[in-house]
């Protein structure tokens, strides 16, 4: 398995997953690509109703998300391993299963919860989500 990806979203668990994904490509450094991916979710923030406050909130997002993918991209200590960064807006498990499809992943690494909204009434839907939905292997991290 040469080309992982790895969906984040700042939790604990998708700092393990990273991890876990970085440690899948040892010996085959050379070899490996690890894609970090954080889908901005339309989901979270549904429309507020003024096109100026909604255009605001939208653009704050965004730029929460590359502060993720840049901040985690500083941190991590790659070992030689290709890593890039990816941010898409969309409902984030099938955005995931729409991205690893289309760009012939051999395995999605990632945690089994996140830091979601509404994370006690949906916990660990994105991962469901994705588990059921994608013809791509998945390996789930605690």
């Amino acid at each position: 398995m040469n080309k992982l990806l790895v969906p984040i979203d700042g939790s604990e668990v998708a700092d393990r997953a990273i991890q876990t994904a970085i440690s899948m490509c040892k010996k085959r450094e050379q070899e490996s690509h690890i894609s970090l991916l954080h889908v901005v979710s339309t989901e979270a923030y549904p429309n507020v109703g003024v096109a100026g406050i909604t255009a605001n909130v939208d653009e704050a997002i965004r730029q929460e998300g590359e502060e993720l993918l840049k901040s985690t991209m500083q941190k991590i200590d790659n070992k030689g391993i290709k890593i890039d960064a990816i941010l898409i807006e969309g409902s984030p498990g099938k955005e995931i299963c729409k991205y690893a499809d289309e760009n012939n992943y051999d395995l999605i690494v990632m945690g089994n919860r996140g830091r979601g909204a509404i994370k006690e009434l949906f916990l660990g839907s994105v991962s469901k989500t994705v588990l059921n939905d994608t013809t791509c292997p998945v390996l789930v991290v605690k």
